[in-house]
């Protein structure tokens, strides 16, 4: 809106760090499985009514984890969870690395814990949770595959398979601590599930501090979605390992 101020991207951070610290405090760490309390429905909506569905987890008051290629050409952003109803904004976001914050006034569900991923393990046992073509809440278990070192976390490769409109959600451990966001899953096959490592939501890591408000970030396709000789060198390492497992 012309003639309005927007606060500084440091006052904004600010704010968030103060909104993560309350967020830690009145929720607590989940216990397993109450993450669905948690995890909500992204339905975007673009100017020319074209819709899509994703999935988004609540990391802070009022505030979202997703992934940006669930939102990139939304005019309006719709959360549901249950018969519960919210209209959102991207607060900022990476679209390099598809990592969106979203801004969702009066939301009233608990964040989740989050779980440092340089602290997981080939082996470890997660759940992915979303929400596949805009249905019910699914959750498919499997365990962490491969991880690779990446912009200041690791991304995960899982056996927990998810669908479109899950893109968003979350990828969470035994103790139901957010571990990724779940994010792409590679055209090579249906072994090949990726989740964002969710420490990149957290004040003080590298991606984090690249996030800035949407509208004025140039990027628009993720490091997943670029030509194959662009791509970060990690996801052909993970084409090969999971070829060889199997």
């Amino acid at each position: 809106m012309a003639g309005t101020q927007r606060p500084s991207r440091s006052f904004t951070w600010f704010l968030w760090l103060v909104s993560v610290t309350a967020g830690s405090m009145l929720s607590g760490p989940l216990s397993a499985r109450d993450f669905a309390a948690s995890v909500v429905k992204v339905r975007a909506v673009a100017a020319d009514g074209a819709e899509s569905f994703g999935s988004g987890v609540v990391i802070a008051i009022d505030l979202l984890a997703t992934a940006c290629h669930v939102t990139r050409d939304a005019k309006t952003i719709e959360i549901a969870h249950g018969a519960e109803r919210w209209v959102g904004t991207v607060a900022s976001g990476s679209p390099a690395h598809d990592l969106c914050l979203i801004h969702v006034p009066q939301l009233n569900l608990p964040a989740v814990a989050i779980r440092a991923s340089a602290s997981l393990q080939l082996g470890d046992r997660v759940s992915a949770a979303g929400f596949p073509n805009g249905d019910d809440l699914v959750v498919r278990d499997g365990a962490v595959e491969g991880l690779y070192t990446y912009e200041g976390g690791k991304v995960i490769r899982t056996s927990a398979v998810f669908d479109y409109g899950s893109s968003g959600g979350g990828l969470f451990d035994a103790e139901g601590a957010l571990v990724g966001v779940l994010a792409f899953k590679a055209r090579y096959g249906a072994r090949l599930h990726f989740a964002l490592p969710a420490d990149w939501t957290t004040p003080g890591n590298p991606v984090f501090s690249r996030l800035v408000p949407f509208a004025s970030s140039n990027e628009r396709v993720a490091f997943w979605e670029q030509p194959k000789a662009a791509q970060p060198s990690f996801l052909r390492h993970a084409l090969l390992e999971a070829t060889s497992q199997r």
